[in-house]
């Protein structure tokens, strides 16, 4: 709500001061729309029996690309972005690359480990006794969550 206001407020003030050019930017459009769907979407919230579903947060996720605004002001901050947005082909080659070896050490775990009794960290979240749990077991211990604990209780 409070940001709401201070985007009310700019809104306006920006309005007022460039009077009929304020449109001419698309930055401006942009923020003048993201600020009328917020008050609609607050609106709808507080009216009972008008319910605008998930509609509502789609519009609430575009309030984050007024980041973005701040990329072409400043040089160094848009290299670091176009770097990092030139990177993701190689993130999605090294994501696909740990999917793999989850995938082939799940089907491994379930293989190997499937017949464990579930005590200790082995337990209804974390086994092997279906693919399904098996990969999440993995991307537990993948994330460092207790893996230690699992590795020696499926050890025993």
């Amino acid at each position: 709500m409070v940001f709401n206001i201070i985007y009310t407020i700019e809104a306006t003030i920006k309005l007022i001061a460039f009077g009929g050019d304020f449109f001419k930017d698309g930055w401006n459009t942009f923020d003048f729309v993201i600020v009328i769907a917020a008050w609609v979407g607050f609106i709808a919230k507080n009216i009972d029996g008008l319910d605008l579903g998930q509609s509502t947060t789609i519009i609430k996720s575009f309030r984050i690309c007024r980041i973005f605004k701040i990329i072409k002001k400043y040089k160094s901050l848009r290299i670091l972005f176009y770097t990092f947005i030139g990177a993701i082909q190689q993130l999605t080659n090294v994501g696909g690359l740990l999917f793999l070896f989850l995938f082939v050490y799940s089907v491994l775990g379930v293989t190997v480990f499937s017949g464990i009794k579930q005590s200790g960290a082995i337990n209804v979240h974390a086994n092997f006794i279906n693919f399904h749990n098996a990969i999440i077991t993995l991307f537990r211990m993948a994330t460092g969550e207790s893996w230690h604990e699992l590795m020696y209780d499926c050890a025993r």
